[in-house]
């Protein structure tokens, strides 16, 4: 695996979920590991540390480590994360990956259940309306991390406003790997929009705002990215952003808060189209199969799988076409 991964050390298994970061094509999908590799222990690590090059050194803080990183840098985490944190500003390609086998929370009991875990939460005084992390700059990689989101807020923030030269903030090229968005208000939040992210192999789950909201602010909406392999479950509202040529595959929806109140799967928040939604499988039924429950463009291509509540009332239904 080269020198972009630690060696174990008896803190877990490093390696269960690196096939969360390929692609199906064995392309590694991490921003190069050219930099410095940081270490956060948020239950054995020290909060006054200046080194955090070693887990026998290791942050106490993620805020500690974000101090410090600079572009193409990697961290290592283990433990409960419980901050609301900005990245840094022209820091770009950093990855922020949990050490867990299993992305889980990380309980003080029974005795022992905190140590390999990999959470991040928020504080016991959380700022009202504020992510777990605000990511500003491109290229950011979250793997194996269980977030646990605000009640008003969601886990991540991908920002992007109309600066330019220096001053651009764009989050753009972000990459979500084998996470788990856990409870809280909302997973990921694109309030700008971003190019060119991927969601792979994620949970989303209990959520009571949305999964993945996105809209056009800045940039013409969520263009290019690519959503796959991902479970959404036992949430209030499912994915809504304005997508361009999107490619949304291979994942599972839920039926979501309430059918024809909610939505499951919304590909056109303020605009959209040219995308391809195929091989994702609706648990909602197909009398609902139309908006608000999921709505498309007339550009998008879909073929999909959903319950067949109106004809076989059991069998399922392979759906061709554009939601009605």
């Amino acid at each position: 695996m080269g020198s972009g991964f630690p060696s174990s050390n008896g803190r877990g298994n490093y390696w269960k979920f690196v096939h969360y970061l390929y692609d199906n094509y064995n392309n590694l999908m991490t921003p190069g590991f050219k930099g410095n590799t940081w270490y956060v222990d948020a239950f054995a690590g020290n909060t006054s540390a200046t080194d955090g090059t070693t887990w026998d050194s290791a942050y106490g803080t993620m805020a500690q480590a974000f101090a410090v990183i600079a572009s193409g840098d990697r961290i290592f985490f283990s433990g409960k994360i419980k901050e609301q944190l900005t990245t840094p500003v022209q820091v770009f390609d950093v990855a922020v990956i949990g050490i867990g086998n299993r992305p889980r929370h990380a309980d003080a009991t029974p005795v022992g259940g905190n140590l390999g875990a990999n959470t991040w939460t928020a504080p016991d005084s959380p700022t009202a309306a504020t992510p777990l992390c605000k990511v500003l700059q491109q290229g950011w990689l979250f793997a194996n991390i269980l977030f646990a989101a605000p009640s008003d807020s969601a886990a991540v923030q991908l920002y992007r406003d109309a600066g330019a030269g220096n001053d651009e903030r764009d989050s753009g090229h972000a990459s979500f790997i084998g996470c788990r968005f856990a409870s809280g208000s909302g997973g990921i939040n694109d309030t700008g929009g971003n190019q060119n992210v991927l969601v792979r192999g994620n949970r989303f789950e209990a959520l009571t705002g949305y999964c993945i909201q996105g809209v056009g602010n800045i940039g013409v909406g969520q263009s290019d990215w690519l959503i796959e392999d991902n479970v959404f479950d036992g949430f209030t509202n499912g994915v809504k952003i304005a997508a361009f040529g999107c490619v949304i595959q291979n994942n599972t929806f839920s039926d979501g808060g309430t059918p024809t109140t909610t939505f499951v799967l919304n590909t056109s928040n303020g605009g959209g189209s040219d995308n391809h939604i195929i091989n994702n499988s609706f648990q909602t039924a197909t009398a609902n199969f139309n908006s608000p429950d999921v709505v498309g463009n007339a550009t998008d291509v879909w073929i999909n799988y959903s319950i067949d509540a109106a004809a076989a009332g059991t069998s399922g239904v392979y759906e061709v076409g554009q939601p009605a």
